[in-house]
Parts: C-alpha cells; sequence; structure tokens
C-alpha cells in the first residue's frame, strides 16, 4: 500500500510546475528599462572668438551628455571658455542682456564633461563665452541624449519557481510511491 495523501501531493506539485514552466510564465510580466543612446552632435569643431552658440532641438524629459575640448588658438594649449546652457527662451533674455536661468555652466580649462536634464522639449543653445580672453579658442563638442524607455517582458523567475515545483512533486511523489504505509491493528 502505498502513501496516498503524498503521491497526489507530488503529482500536483508536479502538474503546478509543468504549468508555471509552459503557460503560466508567459503572463507574469516585469518591467524591464532601457536606455538609448542618441548622439545629437558627434564631434564638432570650431573657432570661438568672442562668443559662439550652437543650437540643437532636444526632445523633454532626457538626461544629456557631452564633452568639450578647449585649446587656445595660438598655442594650441589646454585653455578655459565659460561655456552655458540655455533653453530657448532664457537665451533670447541671455542675448539682450537680461537676468536668465541657465540650465548648466561651466568654466573648466581642457577637457571636461557636462551633465544635465531637459526639463521639456525644444531648441537648447549651447553657448561659449570667450569675451574674457584676448585670444581665440578651439573648441571640439560631442553631445548625445540618454533616452529611457519601460518595456514588459515575461519575468525569468517564474521558471525557477516552476522548478522548484516539479523537483519538489517528484521527491513527494517518488516517496509515497516507495514508502509503505504503516499497517494498524484494531
Amino acid at each position: 500500500m502505498v502513501l496516498l495523501k503524498t503521491t497526489l501531493t507530488g503529482l500536483v506539485l508536479i502538474v503546478l510546475g509543468v504549468m508555471m514552466l509552459t503557460v503560466l510564465g508567459q503572463y507574469v510580466p516585469m518591467e524591464l528599462q532601457q536606455i538609448t543612446r542618441h548622439d545629437v552632435e558627434p564631434h564638432a569643431q570650431f573657432l570661438v572668438g568672442d562668443v559662439a552658440d550652437r543650437s540643437y532641438s532636444l526632445p523633454g524629459s532626457v538626461t544629456v551628455v557631452g564633452r568639450i575640448d578647449v585649446a587656445q588658438a595660438p598655442s594650441n594649449q589646454s585653455a578655459d571658455v565659460h561655456f552655458m546652457v540655455l533653453d530657448n527662451e532664457n537665451y533670447q533674455k541671455w542675448s539682450l542682456g537680461s537676468q536668465s536661468d541657465i540650465i548648466y555652466s561651466s568654466n573648466q580649462p581642457g577637457q571636461f564633461n557636462f551633465t544635465f536634464s531637459t526639463g521639456k522639449g525644444g531648441v537648447y543653445h549651447f553657448v561659449f563665452d570667450n569675451r574674457a580672453s584676448l585670444f581665440k579658442k578651439y573648441v571640439a563638442l560631442t553631445i548625445a541624449y540618454n533616452e529611457i524607455s519601460i518595456a514588459r517582458v515575461p519575468d525569468p523567475r517564474v521558471g525557477y519557481v516552476g522548478w522548484v515545483l516539479v523537483v519538489t512533486g517528484g521527491v513527494a511523489l517518488l516517496y509515497g510511491l516507495i514508502r509503505r504505509a504503516p499497517v494498524t491493528w484494531a
């Protein structure tokens, strides 16, 4: 005589595990963040006399990353230039000499990286102000932005739970079939 309850429990666990592996795993999704990099300006080189402006259209709610390399024109040695990023509205105010909100600003010499987030989509101005220097500057500019998207994919962890149920059910089924029920004398 076999252990009926243990055998049936093992069989049920095996069936549930197989169902999780084959059918239910596809219907349990998880959200996965995907970051896509878009190059806006792969590599621009230009000369800055007093002020230079580069305008680019950027989408809203993205992280903009970039790299700037500044060198002095006559000697090609590392130099600095005042770098600012303004949206279109604040650029108009800045160009008229009014108080404006600057999204990003830096005055570092040589090579440096920058990062900022766009609040809204539109035209952004990358301004290089060299009016404080007597020498012109060579500038190399690289700009890209990272766009984050959410994808719903099947959760791979459901398969692990299915295998645990199959193995546990198999052990219980074997135990129930091999082990004999105790005989009770009445």
